[in-house]
């Protein structure tokens, strides 16, 4: 587990030990055979590899193969394949010094352009990959880095490729696609749990700082958000996420600019009213009509009184009502923290293990609705894996046997989707969630559960005939 946990980190630094390649057209030494033909090592320790290695120049060889032939056809001499390779070159160079600054999303699209014009350089490969995995875009990675193997077998491509290859990675793949699996079924805290782990393991890795300022912005959690994209800055400046962060300024801005000037335009309509009314005023001449006219606003502002009247009762009235409401809510901040500390004292005396123990001595009584309780408790406060994985299980078993199967299956599925088949209860929470469905007349959800038992541990004693009869229906 150690290579992984520091993967980022040895990615940036992999990524500052490269070389600039030399622009010098006279060194470049064009390839003289019109076939492509793969290193292969007949010594390959790990026959894994080798056969990948072989089956890919099996499967690549036609694709090479013609791909050279027109690159020979293309070329009206040998100085047009060195100016491209040349172009390459300093494609690769302004790629390297940008993502040695930081620059990781421009530096992967220049990369890009530099493999397109010169697919066989191994450097190239190379940084096309860590950029990739940088990007967390772990197929392409590995693409990159096993062709660049097949063509050089070089000590950075096989060093990637094993780490790729690794159980270990396996292991962290897997907490990564749960993490986005959880969001999809709004599990949203479990899913920022992993990406935080991920993140204190791999500070480089691009990604997770992506998904948790879009995650906490579809939460509103502003502050967190901007947060997360202080540490994306950090890690990749030009990340297309900045771009949508000043489109959304620039927008709020030509707003607040829309509605000033329209407040502005109002003045020429308020001073021609104005105008207006005074050229009325002036051509009045008889004095009964303006002895009207003073009556009728005398009525008007009887009325515009009275409004005010109730207005200022209304008023009394709604203020009554909110020191009411102020009122009340100051009872129930009161009672919130009354509630508050009593949780915390009972934490104070009472240990993981405590409640751990607790929890346990209800379910030996069969109490197992205040037995449940408990292991949430330990489940939220608690620090081991030990405890918190075994109370996981617990709560999902104990609902089941108190019939609340919405939240059995929900705890099951938390802990298939947390744990490893090396942790003690994974196969076994497959096993009880498969019966569960079964049970409950859902075939389609009992079957995709025992196939994924059958798929993540084959040896578990749980692939037995009854999981072989459900199947077959």
């Amino acid at each position: 587990m150690e290579e992984i946990i520091i993967l980022g980190k040895s990615i940036i630094n992999d990524i500052r030990m490269m070389d600039k390649k030399s622009l010098d057209i006279s060194l470049i030494q064009d390839d003289k055979s019109d076939l492509t033909f793969f290193n292969i090592d007949e010594e390959e320790s790990n026959e894994t590899l080798k056969a990948l290695k072989q089956s890919y120049v099996t499967t690549n060889y036609k694709e090479e193969t013609i791909l050279n032939l027109q690159n020979t056809l293309n070329s009206s001499s040998d100085d047009a394949s060195k100016e491209l390779k040349i172009e390459s070159y300093k494609k690769y160079n302004e790629a390297l010094n940008l993502a040695s600054r930081n620059y990781i999303t421009t530096a992967t699209e220049i990369i890009e352009k530099a493999s397109e014009l010169n697919p066989k350089d191994v450097d190239i490969l190379n940084l096309r990959g860590l950029l990739k995995l940088l990007k967390c875009d772990f197929s392409k990675s590995f693409e990159s880095f096993y062709t660049a193997m097949c063509y050089g077998n070089n000590e950075l491509s096989r060093k990637y490729v094993d780490i790729l290859s690794s159980d270990e990675f396996k292991v962290f793949l897997g907490r990564y696609n749960h993490s986005i699996r959880f969001i999809n079924e709004d599990l949203n805290q479990e899913s920022i749990h992993i990406l935080n782990n991920i993140i204190e393991e791999d500070p480089d890795l691009i990604e997770p700082y992506v998904i948790l300022a879009l995650l906490y912005d579809k939460m509103g959690n502003l502050k967190k958000k901007e947060y997360y994209l202080d540490r994306l800055e950090q890690v990749d400046k030009d990340n297309p996420l900045f771009e949508n962060k000043i489109k959304s300024e620039d927008k709020e801005t030509k707003v607040v600019e829309k509605k000033t000037k329209k407040k502005i335009n109002i003045m020429p309509y308020a001073i021609a009213g104005i105008l207006a009314i005074s050229m009325v005023a002036y051509h009045i001449s008889n004095k009964n009509k303006i002895e009207s006219l003073n009556a009728q606003l005398n009525k008007k502002d009887e009325k515009i009184e009275e409004i005010d009247k109730q207005l200022s009762e209304t008023s009394e009235k709604l203020d009554e009502t909110n020191q009411q409401l102020n009122e009340t809510n100051q009872e129930l901040d009161k009672t919130n923290q009354q509630l508050d500390e009593a949780k915390k004292q009972e934490m104070l005396v009472s240990s993981e293990v405590d409640l751990y123990q607790k929890a346990l001595e209800l379910k030996a009584s069969k109490d197992y609705k205040d037995a449940i309780k408990y292991f949430k408790k330990v489940i939220e406060y608690g620090k081991t894996k030990k405890y918190i994985s075994e109370s996981i299980y617990q709560v999902a078993f104990l609902s089941e046997k108190t019939k609340n199967y919405d939240q059995a299956v929900k705890y099951y599925k938390k802990y298939i989707n947390t744990y490893t088949k090396e942790d003690q209860y994974y196969d076994d929470a497959f096993y009880q969630l498969g019966m569960l469905y079964y049970e409950n007349g859902d075939l389609e959800n009992a079957k995709k559960t025992f196939y994924g038992m059958r798929s993540e541990v084959p040896d578990s004693m749980y692939n037995n005939s009854k999981v072989k009869e459900i199947l077959s229906k």
